[in-house]
């Protein structure tokens, strides 16, 4: 017979499978879409003229989501209600840092 304890750590145990599986998930999609966009569509020319700040704060903003909210999954929820204020401000960060970088870079 399995007691209350039990159960609650099978359906922990359960939750924590099905997150983990989810990020796995997620990952091989952007990493798809990443090989995608570098393969079919990056390739033409490499002197081209590059993203510029414009296209990219459109990429950054979709990496800095992406990256936020994985992190706030991977909390618990808890980023997402008990710590909006850092999360808003961890999200602008990452914002800058990646809208910079990639306007610098590519």
């Amino acid at each position: 017979m399995t007691s209350p304890g039990d159960r609650r750590e099978r359906n922990e145990a359960l939750r924590l499978l099905v997150a983990a599986t989810a990020g796995i998930l997620l990952l091989i999609v952007i990493g798809g879409a990443g090989l995608y966009y570098l393969v079919g569509l990056g390739a033409s020319d490499p002197f081209s003229e590059g993203l510029g700040l414009k296209n990219a704060a459109v990429v950054s903003f979709g990496v800095s989501l992406v990256v936020i909210l994985v992190m706030a999954v991977v909390s618990g929820g808890d980023a997402i209600f008990g710590e909006l204020p850092f999360t808003i401000l961890g999200f602008l960060i990452f914002f800058v840092v990646f809208w910079l970088m990639i306007a610098w870079i590519f």
